[in-house]
């Protein structure tokens, strides 16, 4: 490398490595690009979440990345409730980024623990479906990770495949449905499901009603159900056909049905199927704002916005990628999707948690 290319190099000012770095497939940069003293040392700190989901960003982000900044990726991967504890453990020296999802926003933000992205540092931003934009912008929504109730095909004919989460208390199929622990999102979103079931009313309703729906729980146990506690455990006993209903996040689920997996999406059901923004969030002390804003902008190309479509197969925030045909088989109908009100959930969790883990104990 020439002095006058390194000289060039250093000369480029963040907003032109920010244009450059809104095509993934822009030309590399020459040397570092060198701001605060974190971007001097040429690292990045980011805590993805786990599995396919992660690794869509590690195989197509990443590399890009590295290469258009000369910047280093420092990569952990968690979940979002071991993601909130490191918030509060390492709050004076935390990473950059963290991916974790709506379930936990409201709550960091509400204590100091996250700093809100800025749209003229992300140019891409502007191409972002507004329901993404999180908390006035304190998470970036980069995936919404649909949850439904998935089905081992050959132990349940797509005839018989459920159309209401009721059939998880159906005594047809007792000892064939495993859930989720309520320390998962999913996990508490199967008691705002229940509180539907339960009362008979909307989400929008009914989620304030989780006694209920931790009443109704509790006939689950009637009904021979499993509780897993694991991604893999979930996965293999769907696959297998050892208990043929469990409801798990597509995700996770859809590129293993690419590869050929018995497992089909029983996504057309009466209380709809549960939505959950997966965003990039911010620290407040986080000490290289100025990597982390292209990582969000990279993020937010519309080149890699298409892979959440065609490789994880849900819905992408981007406004102008909408769900493909095979998207639509596995995701279902979009407007059938519906939201929590997770700042509501986040302030009752642990109150939730104690009442199921009495049941479930």
């Amino acid at each position: 490398m020439t002095k006058q290319n390194t000289a060039r190099t250093r000369a480029l000012t963040r907003r032109k490595l920010l244009r450059n770095s809104a095509a993934l497939a822009g030309t590399a940069l020459a040397a570092p690009w060198v701001t605060s003293a974190r971007a001097q040392a040429g690292e990045l700190n980011v805590v993805l979440n786990q599995g396919l989901l992660a690794k869509l960003w590690i195989d197509e982000i990443h590399p890009k990345f590295e290469e258009e900044t000369g910047a280093k990726i420092n990569l952990q991967q968690s979940v979002t409730s071991q993601m909130l504890a490191m918030l509060k453990t390492q709050a004076d020296n935390p990473p950059d980024l963290m991916q974790f999802s709506e379930a936990g926003v409201f709550r960091a933000r509400d204590e100091g623990l996250l700093r809100a992205h800025d749209p003229a540092n992300i140019p891409n931003m502007a191409n972002i479906r507004p329901e993404f934009l999180l908390a006035e912008n304190y998470s970036a929504g980069v995936i919404d990770a649909v949850h439904t109730l998935f089905y081992n095909t050959g132990r349940v004919a797509a005839a018989d495949a459920p159309t209401s989460w009721a059939a998880l208390w159906d005594a047809a199929n007792k000892d064939q449905i495993a859930i989720p622990p309520v320390t998962w999102n999913n996990g508490l979103r199967m008691v705002t499901t229940a509180a539907q079931i339960a009362t008979g009313k909307p989400l929008s309703e009914a989620q304030y009603e989780w006694q209920a729906g931790l009443e109704y729980m509790a006939k689950l146990k009637e009904n021979g159900v499993t509780v897993y506690t694991g991604a893999p455990q979930a996965i293999q006993m769907l696959q297998s056909g050892q208990v043929p209903l469990v409801p798990f996040y597509g995700v996770f689920i859809n590129p293993l049905i690419a590869d050929g997996a018995s497992i089909a999406p029983a996504n057309a059901l009466a209380e709809g199927t549960h939505g959950e923004i997966v965003g990039l969030n911010m620290p407040a002390k986080a000490p290289n704002v100025e990597l982390a804003e292209i990582y969000v902008n990279m993020s937010y190309d519309k080149a890699f916005q298409e892979k959440v479509d065609s490789v994880l197969h849900t819905r992408s925030p981007h406004k102008e990628v909408n769900a493909s045909e095979r998207t639509l088989e596995l995701m279902g109908d979009p407007d059938a999707i519906t939201y929590a009100d997770w700042d509501f959930l986040s302030k009752n969790r642990a109150q939730i948690t104690d009442a199921w883990s009495e049941i479930f104990a």
